[in-house]
């Protein structure tokens, strides 16, 4: 019996990415590197910001003293601008009130910093979440299964009465390694062939599709 879903962030409950590449082509501008498209950006994202920093920074600059000033000035820039595009996708809010007013616990797992996941989420969707984790120094980010398994422990929530959703094979990945299903939606960062070819257990192209899957 479904009893816990666990959601990831950007591309799954916000569209997120007008804001962060945003951020990145702040940095790009600031340093004299080339800028990118949103299009590039949505394959870039991910895995975390660190990493994201580090994909669209040119190859030749990316020396630890670079890639650590460009990270900071990233995280300054978006912090101050990090709701200026951000929205929730059209039918994400229904479907989590029809979720919670089935009583499931409903909570939040990214790999985005977790002060930002945090301001994020409660910003947007207050009330709603019973946990919220984004990435925090010393775990490990999807797909190792260490966040998923420490929020789980907080919730007091068995895998087996569990399910994470997330738009990429990340998502699918980090689930299978904590022993969790993945239902996968199509309206954020990846493809539907991507998470086909990642086997996510179903997949989603509307939050109405994805709200009768879970309550089904």
């Amino acid at each position: 019996m479904l009893k816990t879903v666990i959601f990831d962030l950007d591309g799954t409950l916000l569209n997120t990415i007008g804001d962060l590449a945003g951020a990145g082509n702040h940095v790009c501008a600031q340093r004299g590197w080339p800028s990118h498209t949103e299009a590039e950006f949505r394959g870039m994202v991910g895995y975390g910001i660190p990493n994201l920093v580090e994909k669209f920074t040119p190859e030749e600059c990316r020396d630890e003293a670079t890639l650590a000033a460009a990270l900071a000035e990233f995280q300054r820039y978006y912090g101050a601008h990090q709701r200026d595009r951000t929205a929730p996708y059209d039918g994400v809010p229904a479907m989590l009130a029809a979720l919670k007013g089935r009583g499931l616990r409903l909570a939040v797992y990214s790999n985005k910093a977790d002060e930002f996941s945090r301001s994020l989420a409660e910003h947007f969707f207050p009330g709603t979440f019973d946990a919220i984790l984004g990435k925090r120094p010393g775990i490990p980010g999807k797909p190792d299964p260490a966040g998923l398994r420490l929020l789980l422990a907080e919730l007091g929530a068995a895998p087996e009465e569990s399910v994470l959703v997330g738009d990429g094979e990340t998502d699918v990945r980090s689930a299978r390694n904590a022993g969790l299903r993945c239902l996968a939606v199509t309206w954020g960062f990846r493809s539907r062939e991507n998470l086909v070819e990642a086997a996510a257990d179903a997949i989603a192209d509307t939050p109405a599709e994805l709200g009768k899957l879970l309550l089904g």
